[in-house]
């Protein structure tokens, strides 16, 4: 007899279909809900993973599925962006941060996740995510009685940021989106080049576009192909490219510009990387930095440096990022009633963990350098910010 030289596949969760996988997160779930009583006839068995499995078995007709495969399958229902957490946030918090720094006449909104921890900057992410999906909707509904017969100009524009925080804000809203019925459409925009090292390409606008696959969403995209830091002599005249211009051209038409921040002194702040990176390289004065602190640096949004007073001057940095936006005309967009947003991701370090608090602290004290609708921070964060008025 001749030797079956096939193996048996071995069985992973990855197999199973979007049918399967979903029915048994949500079939575990309502196992986890019901109480001793019954329930449609139902009653809450001992063992959920156990229950489950003799469901699937019955009403899918896999007898194959034990309880041993239940996890592995819910597991793989997260990879798949199927379970998605919800924090809860800090309304109290966030009110008292509105009153301390007397901000109940400005236009912003301020949201405190719940969240402490290693895990709080992706929950605070995840919030500013799903926050930017409803201002999606918001911003597709009026455009639709706007323009009812004209569907190009029905679609919501949304500018992304560079960093590691707009990233994870981009994968979230990516499956929020995808599993969206009422999300009209998107054109994304990215407003920075981003990137500046290259051993760090993940952290550029343009890579975030992998995240939304226009065969399953309404979208469309605008890259910002350039150089990602210029002379500051050079700004001007590099804008006038034909691959650039058009980018800057279609600017006006964002409606949702979604951007982080980054403190000064802070080592895995993106702007300070690159300028040690140019120091190190003989490219720039080796003084550059310090010139840079002795005028107030204290932080930069899109690559743009600030004091706690106001944008640092051009002369002070013999370069400069490329990015659609000043921080001056981010400031105008988030004042402005104009039905433009713009959100800051302001949680903890994605990295490590550290807290933005002193460069966070000048975006919202000071209204020259109000350059956000809607802040979303963490509790941490925001108790740092109300000192003894917490």
């Amino acid at each position: 007899m001749a030797k079956n030289t096939f193996k048996q596949t071995r069985w992973h969760a990855s197999q199973e279909s979007d049918e399967l996988v979903f029915a048994v997160c949500d079939r575990y779930f309502k196992q986890l809900g019901l109480g001793s009583h019954s329930e449609g006839g139902e009653k809450r068995q001992r063992g959920a993973a156990t229950a489950v499995a003799e469901w699937i078995r019955r009403e899918k007709n896999r007898r194959d599925i034990t309880r041993e495969k239940i996890y592995p399958i819910f597991w793989e229902a997260c990879n798949r962006g199927f379970l998605l957490l919800q924090p809860p946030t800090e309304k109290k918090l966030a009110q008292k941060l509105q009153d301390k720094f007397e901000l109940d006449d400005y236009r912003g909104e301020i949201i405190v996740v719940n969240a402490n921890g290693e895990s709080a900057a992706k929950h605070v992410t995840s919030t500013a995510a799903d926050l930017i999906v409803k201002l999606i909707e918001d911003v597709g509904a009026t455009k639709i009685k706007k323009f009812p017969k004209d569907i190009e100009k029905q679609a919501v524009h949304i500018g992304m940021g560079a960093g590691y925080a707009a990233m994870l804000v981009a994968q979230r809203l990516a499956i929020k989106i995808r599993s969206g019925d009422s999300v009209p459409q998107l054109v994304l925009h990215s407003i920075s080049t981003g990137g500046f090292l290259p051993n760090e390409p993940h952290k550029a606008p343009s890579t975030y576009f992998t995240y939304f696959d226009p065969h399953l969403t309404n979208i469309k995209f605008v890259a910002l192909f350039s150089e990602t830091v210029v002379g500051q002599e050079d700004y001007e005249k590099m804008k006038l490219n034909p691959g650039i211009k058009s980018s800057f051209d279609k600017r006006d038409e964002i409606d949702v510009i979604v951007t982080s921040l980054a403190a000064a002194d802070h080592e895995h702040g993106l702007l300070g990387r690159y300028l040690r990176y140019l120091i190190d390289e003989g490219l720039a004065e080796k003084d550059l930095m310090d010139k840079m602190f002795a005028e107030g640096w204290i932080g930069d949004v899109q690559f743009r440096p600030y004091s706690v007073n106001a944008p640092l001057p051009n002369e002070v940095c013999p370069v400069r990022a490329v990015t659609l936006f000043e921080l001056d005309e981010l400031v105008k967009m988030a004042s402005e009633d104009n039905g433009k947003y713009v959100v800051l991701v302001a949680g903890p370090c994605g990295e490590c963990g550290e807290s933005k608090k002193r460069a966070l602290l000048p975006l919202i004290a000071n209204k020259n350098l109000r350059l956000w609708t809607h802040l979303v921070t963490d509790v941490r964060t925001a108790r740092e910010l109300l000192g003894k008025d917490n």
